[in-house]
Formats: structure tokens, C-alpha cells, sequence
């Protein structure tokens, strides 16, 4: 119950960054510029916290929470310092924005790290499988955000949390292929 309850905080913890700007610049409908570059200005420091928070843990960081988080700092750092080029880039993505960077964290972590995109430690072929498979559902994610773009819960809500469970459940199977508790 515990390690459930722990698993729980985490996740609300980890993605409060993205949470806090979804409220700030979808809340209230489609968002205005100004109603965006103040969503970012906020949210940009708690995803920095975030990262920080992230980068001391001695367990693997989700890279999930990893790609939006360095999402959200790019889009603070181009409304702070009016890189308004990065901004309209961004403008143009929509929410597949959010998942090109997942996806690039993603193909990063699956090539260079040993835990892969799934984070997880294990041996490297089912890391690697299990990396594949989220990259893939990366991906779908992606596809769902170019679909139902102006959608935020179609576009970005709900795939993001498709996508934080399918990384648990992966993460669960890697850990039981090598004879760990869940």
C-alpha cells in the first residue's frame, strides 16, 4: 500500500509542471499569446525544480516527466528572454510539441543509457524492448496530438496519461521478467 501511495505522489509530483501550465493556459479556453507566455513563465521555474529533483534521485528519472519537463523549460526560457521564433515554433507544433521532445528523450535514452526510456535497471535486451514499445506509443502519442490538434484533452491529457501508465506497466514487466517484485 505504501510503495502504491508512494507511486501516486510521485507521479501528481512529477507532472505538476505540466498540470500547473495546462491550468494557466487552457483553463480558460483557448489560450491568448499573453495567457501562453505567462503559462510558461510559471510553469518553466517548477519544471526547472522538477529537473533538479530528477537529476538528485538516485533511482532512474521518468523520461516522461524528463522530455515535458525540458519542454516546458525551453518554452520559459524563450518567454523570459522573448525568443519569439521558438515561440511561434512551438505555436505551430501545438501539443505534438510536447511529445517530440518525449520522443527525443526517448531515442536518446534508449541508445545511450542502460535503462533505457522505460528507466528501469535489468538486463539490456527487455530494457531495450520495453524502450521500443514506449518510444512507439511516443509516437502513436504524436499522431493522436497532429489528429485532434486544438483538442488539449484529446491532444495531449489523455495520452499523456496513457503514456505514464504504459511506462509503469513496462517497467513492471522488465522488473518481473528478472525475478523482482513489482
Amino acid at each position: 500500500m505504501r510503495s502504491a501511495l508512494l507511486a501516486i505522489v510521485e507521479y501528481l509530483l512529477g507532472f505538476l509542471a505540466l498540470a500547473l501550465f495546462a491550468f494557466l493556459a487552457f483553463g480558460s479556453g483557448p489560450p491568448t499569446d499573453e495567457q501562453l507566455l505567462f503559462a510558461f513563465k510559471v510553469a518553466a521555474p517548477v519544471a526547472v525544480v522538477e529537473l533538479v529533483v530528477l537529476w538528485w534521485r538516485a533511482a532512474p528519472a521518468n523520461r516522461l516527466i524528463l522530455g515535458a519537463n525540458l519542454w516546458l523549460t525551453a518554452g520559459g526560457l524563450a518567454a523570459l528572454l522573448q525568443q519569439w521564433w521558438w515561440l511561434k515554433g512551438y505555436q505551430q507544433f501545438g501539443e505534438a510539441g510536447l511529445f517530440v521532445a518525449m520522443a527525443l528523450v526517448g531515442l536518446a535514452t534508449t541508445a545511450f543509457s542502460p535503462t533505457g526510456f522505460v528507466a528501469v535497471i535489468g538486463p539490456r535486451r527487455p530494457v531495450v524492448l520495453a524502450s521500443l514499445g514506449l518510444l512507439a506509443a511516443v509516437l502513436l502519442a504524436l499522431w493522436a496530438a497532429v489528429q485532434f490538434r486544438g483538442d488539449v484533452k484529446f491532444a495531449a491529457v489523455f495520452p499523456v496519461i496513457a503514456l505514464s501508465w504504459l511506462n509503469r506497466l513496462l517497467r513492471r514487466v522488465v522488473r518481473r521478467g528478472q525475478g523482482a517484485s513489482p
